[in-house]
């Protein structure tokens, strides 16, 4: 999905990118989370859907967000531990993954910001 990312192209690629990755695989992807804008505000636009979605956004050089897709094994319904108000698992009690990258669009493409230089 980074891959896609650079100035000029569209918000809806990344959520492509990973639809396309975790179908090939037999996988899933919630649609309850989404990625989201870094700026003066923590959670703010751009919200990055990690499906197949039409939120036709073009990116642009300085758009810094996060891109962190949470993959399913079996269906992508989840719910949130009422215990603790944060862990989520998947109803159906399948195994499930996350990870997340922070994403600078640069005028060379992006620069992922969460790997050490």
């Amino acid at each position: 999905a980074i891959s896609t990312c650079r100035s000029g192209s569209c918000l809806t690629e990344i959520g492509a990118a990973i639809s396309a990755v975790s179908e090939a695989y037999g996988y899933d992807s919630v649609e309850k989370y989404r990625g989201h804008g870094i700026g003066r505000h923590f959670h703010c636009p751009p919200f990055v859907k990690h499906y197949r979605n039409h939120d036709y956004m073009e990116l642009k050089e300085g758009m810094v967000f996060t891109i962190e897709p949470m993959l399913t094994e079996g269906r992508a319904d989840c719910v949130e531990w009422q215990s603790d108000g944060w862990t989520v698992v998947t109803r159906d009690g399948g195994r499930s993954a996350q990870f997340e990258h922070m994403v600078a669009i640069t005028s060379d493409g992006a620069e992922i910001l969460t790997i050490p230089s």
